[in-house]
């Protein structure tokens, strides 16, 4: 049995293991949310470029993420963005975006 990804909801974790059963989770994952958004996206997506834009100086921040694969392209074929009021929810809704975008073809 793999090793368990953080707790992000039980439903969202099968998927992330069927869409990308490579994946290597035998690095235990940090114990911050920032932290383990990102070893999830290193885990999941281990050649991707992650992008973070946002604005701190509220209690609640604007943030986006972009994960593209880096392959030197302009035009990548799958691109995941995300937006949330911390860091770890931008990344994850952009993981998750990309992981339907996978499931689909």
């Amino acid at each position: 049995m793999p090793p368990a990804v953080p707790d992000a909801g039980n439903a969202n974790a099968d998927v992330l293991r069927r869409v990308f059963p490579e994946a290597d989770l035998s690095v235990a994952a940090p114990s911050d949310p920032v932290g383990q958004a990102l070893h999830l996206v290193d885990a999941f997506l281990p050649t991707w470029t992650i992008r973070l834009t946002g604005n701190a100086t509220g209690p609640d921040g604007h943030w986006h993420c972009s994960l593209r694969e880096s392959r030197g392209s302009d035009e990548d074929e799958l691109i995941g963005f995300g937006t949330g009021p911390v860091i770890g929810l931008a990344v994850v809704a952009a993981l998750l975006r990309v992981a339907c975008a996978k499931a689909a073809h």
